[in-house]
C-alpha cells in the first residue's frame, strides 16, 4: 500500500512506453511542419494562374486580332508578316530587361512566332484550295463552250449541268469569291491572292494565268 501523498504517473492503455520515454519522443513531433508550395514542383495555385493569365493577356489579345484579320477575314498574311517580326523583337527585349519570369517571358516571345506560323499555314492552304477550284471552273467553262459555242455569261450558267455549285476561291469572310466576266470577246476569271491588291487572273482566250497589282 502506497503512503498518503504519493503521486502516481499516468499510464496510457495499450502502450508499453513509460513516462520518461514518452517525454523523450515529444520533441520529435515539433519537427513536423507544412512544406510551402514551390513553383515548378506541382500544379500552379489558383491565384498564381490568375496572375499568370493577366501578365500574358496582351499577347493573347494581339494574337487574336492578327488571326481574326488575316486568317478569318481576309485569308491573307499581310498584317501578320509586317507586325509579327517587330512584335517578336519587342517581346525579346522586354524579357531581357524586365525579367518577368521564364514562363511569362517565354510565352510572350513564342506567341508572335506561333501566330505568324498559323497565318502563313492558313494562307498556303487557302491558295491551294483556290487554285484547285479555279481549275474546276475553267474546265467547266471549256466544256460549256464546246457544247454551246460560247463561254457562259455568268458562272451560274454552269449549274447544274457542269458544276453542282460554284466553288469559292477561299474560305474567308472577305475576298473569298471568284470574279468572272465574259464581255466583248474577252473572258476572264480572277481571285484575290494577297488582299487587297494581289490578284491572279486567267485569260480564257490566251489560256494562261497572269497577275494584277
Amino acid at each position: 500500500m502506497l503512503p498518503l501523498g504519493t503521486r502516481i504517473a499516468p499510464v496510457t492503455l495499450g502502450s508499453d512506453v513509460g513516462p520518461s520515454e514518452a517525454r523523450r519522443e515529444r520533441p520529435a513531433n515539433k519537427m513536423l511542419s507544412v512544406v510551402p508550395h514551390q513553383k515548378g514542383a506541382g500544379p500552379m495555385p489558383t491565384d498564381d494562374r490568375i496572375s499568370y493569365l493577366r501578365r500574358i493577356r496582351g499577347s493573347l489579345v494581339g494574337a487574336s486580332l492578327l488571326l481574326a484579320w488575316d486568317a478569318v477575314l481576309s485569308g491573307g498574311f499581310v498584317f501578320s508578316i509586317l507586325v509579327s517580326p517587330v512584335w517578336f523583337l519587342v517581346s525579346l527585349a522586354k524579357a531581357i530587361i524586365q525579367r518577368p519570369g521564364w514562363r511569362v517571358g517565354l510565352f510572350r516571345i513564342l506567341v508572335p512566332v506561333l501566330t505568324l506560323g498559323l497565318v502563313l499555314g492558313n494562307a498556303t492552304m487557302q491558295t491551294r484550295i483556290a487554285t484547285a477550284n479555279a481549275e474546276r471552273i475553267i474546265g467547266a467553262c471549256e466544256q460549256f463552250r464546246i457544247a454551246n459555242g460560247r463561254y457562259p455569261s455568268t458562272l451560274d450558267e454552269l449549274k447544274p449541268g457542269y458544276l453542282a455549285s460554284v466553288p469559292r476561291a477561299k474560305y474567308s469572310l472577305m475576298f473569298g469569291d471568284f470574279w468572272y466576266w465574259s464581255l466583248a470577246g474577252k473572258t476572264r476569271l480572277m481571285w484575290v491572292v494577297i488582299p487587297p491588291f494581289g490578284r491572279k487572273i486567267y485569260d480564257f482566250e490566251g489560256r494562261k494565268w497572269g497577275s494584277l497589282d
